[in-house]
């Protein structure tokens, strides 16, 4: 029986954060053991060990994938055939898990940036969690940008400014809102009757509450109700929502 085939370090890599997203799922962020995923991937701890020193660094090289997948789902509204401020409430408007890479996400996250965790973490892993989430907060900020130029505001304004501010509070609002969610609706997942899977509907709360601050703006084409309904059915086109 011929041996079987040497796996470079990059399919070695590769197989170790597949294996540790099949624990993390089995049991959480918190719990997953650096034998279990060895264990999963079918690999030496020693070769696991050339990649991740510690369950820390796998949650670093994890989330920059997540932070990297949000990034091309923020490039993919963007390019859209939408007004700026559609394409920044569509944000709102997409299905949650499609900003997901992993069903996790929102733990993953959260533990990520948790100080411990990073002071635990070799600097080499988190330091590449920093520069995704950078490039994610990049990527909205130069396309809103983009954006911006094309659309025009109504009048003169500080650009830099008003892009800071969009960026910040409707970032703000929308983790804020599904902490709210998870609270609110932590009964009715466990009962099976409720998910934070769900797309928000175009009259939720959260939509309306954007549409304020959106329209805070002096935009050219402020939003309307129609353009709401407009932006949520394309992306239910798109296969976004």
């Amino acid at each position: 029986m011929a041996p079987a085939a040497k796996l470079t370090n990059e399919e070695q890599q590769r197989k170790i954060l597949d294996a540790a997203v099949q624990c993390i799922a089995d049991s959480s962020v918190t719990s997953f053991t650096m034998a279990k995923v060895a264990a999963k991937a079918t690999l030496s701890m020693g070769s696991v060990y050339k990649h991740f020193q510690c369950k820390e660094d796998i949650v670093m090289a994890l989330t920059s994938a997540s932070f990297l997948h949000i990034s091309s789902v923020f490039q993919h509204v963007f390019n859209l055939p939408l007004t700026t401020p559609e394409k920044i409430i569509a944000l709102c408007l997409l299905s949650p898990e499609k900003m997901q890479l992993f069903s996790f996400d929102s733990e993953l996250e959260s533990y990520a940036t948790n100080d411990a965790v990073i002071r635990k973490a070799s600097p080499q892993w988190t330091q590449k969690m920093i520069e995704a989430g950078a490039l994610c907060e990049q990527t909205f900020k130069s396309r809103l940008a983009e954006g911006i130029t094309a659309d025009d505001f109504a009048n003169s304004v500080d650009l830099d400014a008003y892009i800071e501010e969009i960026t910040v509070s409707g970032w703000a609002m929308n983790v804020g809102y599904e902490q709210v969610l998870r609270v609110q609706q932590s009964r009715q997942i466990v009962e099976g009757n409720a998910s934070l899977s769900m797309p928000l509907k175009t009259m939720d709360p959260l939509v309306r509450s954007m549409v304020r601050l959106i329209n805070s703006y002096p935009w050219q084409y402020p939003l309307t109700k129609e353009a709401v309904d407009k932006t949520a059915t394309l992306l239910t086109e798109e296969n976004l929502r």
